[in-house]
């Protein structure tokens, strides 16, 4: 049934993206990620998926800067200018492989960089400075 490979190739790939949302919201709700969330917790501090979060977020800063005229883009640039020494604190400590990071704040700055509803795309900056000082904190939390 080579037919029907797509569709399972399909179906394995929509229950993963569902265990790992399950497996993001279970290792920001407790303070230590149990042992059986070990497979997420090793995704998440991957150096590819650290270098991803870390590009995204100097990308971020250049999407901020005043030269750009304003585009269809829901970044609120005016937030992120404001708040470009923890974006880029944040970027640094992400790109530092040497560094261990907590997997509760990778999943805080993927969170932030890709939910619509985030800090960084409402209109107030006060949410961004306080959402980003969250992720570095969680990030350098290493219990």
């Amino acid at each position: 049934m080579e037919i029907l490979a797509p569709v399972r190739r399909l179906r394995a790939h929509r229950e993963l993206v569902v265990a790992r949302r399950r497996a993001d919201d279970e290792i920001v709700a407790t303070a230590r990620p149990s042992p059986r969330l070990a497979w997420r917790t090793s995704e998440l501090c991957t150096t590819e998926h650290r270098r991803a979060l870390a590009e995204s977020l100097i990308g971020i800063a250049r999407a901020s800067e005043e030269r750009y005229l304003p585009n269809a883009s829901p970044l609120n640039r005016v937030a992120a200018r404001d708040q470009l020494a923890l974006i880029l604190r944040t970027g640094a400590m992400l790109a530092d492989i040497d560094r261990r990071v907590a997997p509760r704040g990778v999943i805080l700055v993927e969170r932030l960089i890709t939910d619509s509803k985030s800090a960084l795309y409402r209109h107030s900056d006060a949410d961004l400075h306080e959402a980003l000082e969250q992720a570095l904190q969680a990030l350098d939390d290493q219990r």
